[in-house]
């Protein structure tokens, strides 16, 4: 009796056993389920709502129903859910692109900006084609030295890209770079094992070249260069041509081994099957300068030059000049100028900076002011500030003060600041041949132009200055 009572007092206490589920209909798929299932878009989620019976959505409860535990959804409706395009992105705070891109200029905070840079790129199509953003984007980041949000944003560029963006050299190239100029080399690498993984991307010369950037960008000149050389051209499937040549050359120039360049240069054709263009003669010659007019070499890379019948570009001529204004002769140096423009090669500022400043040096105040408005009238490019700021310094020097007066009105004419050292022997100069009009003049006209700290700083020197 006693174990009777016992065993009825335990079955009073337990609940009943659920009812044995509903059997699925043996003709029941996933298109008669997805006929019984309604999906519906609220604030970007995907809300499933059930209209069916819970025993078509819902596998055997085999669980406790006492706890909390939901019941388990049916095989079925997990496939329906897979099968579901992805619910769209949440609707952007922004109204237009623009209003984006203010945005991520503007944030201080670099988790933000990140939370930025991965919600916005989702939201405007016009993102991902905005090289400019992604560049200013990882500059703020890496400016706060924060590489982990770097390595963030630009993983998830690449996880959210479609697959004809994954399939593009130039798009992984681009992440190449922006690893590059964040200083991080093995990530940069590491993109690069990435894009060879992606079977379906086509890769040329132009990766090699990538790489090899990666490291001169990161001032990395050594066997790591070197190695990286040896071994990806294999690892790519590609052969160097004269652009992944030519960057060597340079790792060789960057690193004051001219010899080895040269060297490079004289084997590229027997090496390689690759014939030295008027880039790598010009890295030579760009090598050679660094290394000292007096080294040699410079002259024999001309030549050579001539042999091989290649035409001289601007970088040519531009080095040529600076080594003849090197050399104290700006006399040769301005003929070159003369001769490169009946050519047909357009001289850039820095072409007639190099003679002004070589004119300078040696005192030919007038052939360098000769070559200044030869500048102007030229038009080939916008006059410097630089040029106008070495003549009004040098006629200071060489007490041409009436002259440095003049530059001086010009400088203030074209908008600039003339500096400061130039003007104080300017107006000291004047002040000693009496001319204390002239010396006043030209520092009220200085004082117009001044704005800021500048306005203390020039402050301080004219209290000085015999007035």
């Amino acid at each position: 009796m006693g174990t009777g009572c016992n065993h009825m007092k335990a079955s009073a206490n337990t609940p009943p056993p659920p009812p044995p589920a509903e059997p699925l209909p043996v003709s029941l798929g996933p298109l008669a389920i997805a006929a019984e299932v309604g999906t519906t878009l609220l604030h970007g989620q995907l809300a499933i709502k059930a209209w069916s019976s819970p025993s078509i959505l819902q596998a055997p409860q085999t669980h406790d129903p006492q706890t909390n535990h939901p019941p388990p959804v049916h095989p079925f409706l997990l496939l329906l859910l897979l099968l579901l395009p992805p619910p769209p992105p949440p609707p952007s705070p922004f109204t237009s692109f623009s209003a984006v891109k203010s945005a991520i200029a503007n944030e201080p905070d670099p988790d933000k900006l990140a939370q930025l840079f991965e919600s916005e790129s989702a939201a405007f199509a016009r993102f991902r084609r905005h090289r400019p953003l992604f560049h200013l984007s990882v500059r703020k980041l890496a400016r706060s030295h924060r590489f982990d949000l770097i390595q963030r944003i630009l993983a998830h560029s690449i996880s959210t890209s479609p697959p004809s963006q994954l399939a593009s050299e130039g798009f992984w190239l681009r992440v190449v770079t922006l690893y590059s100029e964040a200083g991080m080399v093995d990530q940069a690498i590491e993109t690069l094992h990435q894009m060879q993984a992606q079977h379906s991307c086509p890769r040329t010369e132009k990766s090699l070249c990538a790489i090899l950037s990666v490291y001169l960008h990161n001032k990395i000149y050594d066997d790591r260069f070197h190695r990286a050389f040896a071994t990806f051209p294999a690892q790519l499937g590609v052969s160097p041509g004269v652009n992944s040549l030519n960057l060597v050359l340079k790792a060789f120039c960057s690193a004051k081994d001219v010899d080895s360049a040269r060297a490079l240069v004289a084997r590229m054709e027997s090496d390689f099957n690759v014939a030295p263009d008027i880039h790598s003669y010009n890295i030579l010659l760009g090598g050679y300068l660094e290394k000292g007019v007096k080294s040699g070499g410079f002259d024999e890379v001309v030549r050579e030059i001539s042999d091989k019948g290649l035409e001289p570009n601007l970088t040519t001529y531009n080095h040529r000049i600076l080594r003849f204004c090197k050399s104290k002769e700006c006399t040769r140096a301005k003929k070159l100028l003369d001769e490169m423009v009946g050519k047909g090669v357009e001289p850039n500022s820095a072409s007639y900076n190099a003679i002004i400043f070589g004119f300078c040096k040696v005192g030919d105040l007038e052939s360098a002011k000769t070559v200044l408005e030869k500048m102007v009238a030229d038009g080939f490019a916008t006059p410097p500030s630089f040029a106008y700021y070495t003549m009004m310094k040098h006629m200071v020097e060489e007490g041409e003060f009436d002259k440095a007066l003049e530059m001086c009105k010009e400088i203030i004419r074209r908008k600039w600041v003339p500096p400061f050292e130039a003007m104080e022997g300017l107006v000291k100069g004047l002040a000693k041949l009496s001319k204390a009009d002239e010396a006043k003049e030209a520092v009220q006209l200085m004082k117009k132009r001044l704005r800021g700290t500048a306005v203390d700083a020039w402050g301080k020197v004219e209290a000085a200055l015999p007035l």
